[in-house]
């Protein structure tokens, strides 16, 4: 009941807001260019946010450009309207007065954005690593260094971690919108692979695949491999795997692209995906990668 109210939330705040501002922006019959300016920028500011924030693996990853499309072809119908009025109105209200709202939104949903981009472009230069999974298209579900883009960032060891799910032709990650079958998800099963060339410092297996949403928090990692990459000085942990799938055992040595496991839903997980975070090994603590030169940012895309 709770993750189907979660979903209901999810599709109200994601999908209904952005329209809802699209039909205010299309309806506009602001006074000035100025006013609609300001309107078309609150909108615009309130969808990049989203499209940052939200979790559009289970939304659809197409749904985010139908939704851009849609405020743009509302600000470009409500312009012809609006195209020759004056900037500025000759007398009444100051302008802030008159558009106190819109630049309230302007300053908010603004300002969320710069805050999100300090922490993103301040993190550390990462480790380069080659992308874990096989066989699919893939989005970044948790990553980032900024506790809005990833559930992770208050953990210092998981700090730079990345929750990672395949996505299917028509951009959902699992065929319906919460199935508790773990088979129904797209990444279930398929290929993870080394990320570096080094030495298994642990190979578990054996944990059951749960079906979602349950979860085993005794477990966290579930069926896992972790990696001590030499070269880089750093471990990295890949977690979730299906059972009976880790090929590897404790103290093999691996290479880059070398098969690990499968991906499943073990351990302390409500859906599929895979977990990849790295720590430093004299430290603990963790810290960013990169997969291609490609931080694994909530919402980014990668195709193997």
């Amino acid at each position: 009941m709770l993750t189907h109210l979660l979903m209901i939330v999810l599709l109200a705040v994601f999908v209904g807001l952005p329209l809802f501002y699209a039909w205010r922006v299309f309806r506009l019959d602001e006074a000035t260019r100025g006013g609609w300016l300001v309107r078309v920028a609150e909108a615009a500011l309130l969808l990049l946010l989203f499209l940052a924030l939200g979790r559009w693996d289970m939304l659809g990853v197409y749904t985010r450009w139908v939704l851009v499309a849609l405020l743009a072809a509302a600000a470009f119908l409500s312009w012809r309207r609006h195209a020759r009025r004056p900037w500025r109105a000759a007398e009444g209200r100051p302008f802030w007065r008159a558009h106190l709202s819109p630049l309230a939104g302007i300053a908010i949903f603004g300002g969320l954005l710069v805050w999100i981009a300090v922490g993103v472009f301040s993190a550390p230069a990462p480790h380069a690593l080659r992308f874990p999974l096989e066989g699919g298209r893939f989005a970044v579900v948790q990553g980032g260094a900024h506790m809005l883009l990833n559930r992770h960032y208050s953990h210092p060891a998981q700090r730079h971690a990345a929750d990672i799910v395949a996505v299917g032709p028509a951009g959902f990650r699992a065929t319906g919108l919460l199935p508790d079958d773990p088979a129904r998800y797209a990444i279930f099963g398929l290929r993870v692979v080394s990320p570096c060339a080094g030495e298994v410092v642990e190979a578990a297996d054996g944990l059951p695949d749960l079906r979602p949403p349950r979860m085993d928090p005794e477990n966290p990692a579930g069926n896992h491999v972790l990696l001590e990459c030499g070269a880089e000085g750093i471990r990295v942990l890949l977690a979730h795997l299906q059972r009976g799938s880790v090929a590897v055992a404790e103290g093999a040595r691996v290479a880059p692209g070398d098969l690990l496991g499968l991906a499943g839903n073990s351990g302390n997980t409500s859906e599929p995906h895979l977990h990849i975070h790295a720590v430093d090994a004299a430290t603990g603590l963790g810290v960013p990668i990169a997969f291609d030169e490609q931080a694994p940012l909530r919402n980014r895309l990668f195709r193997r």
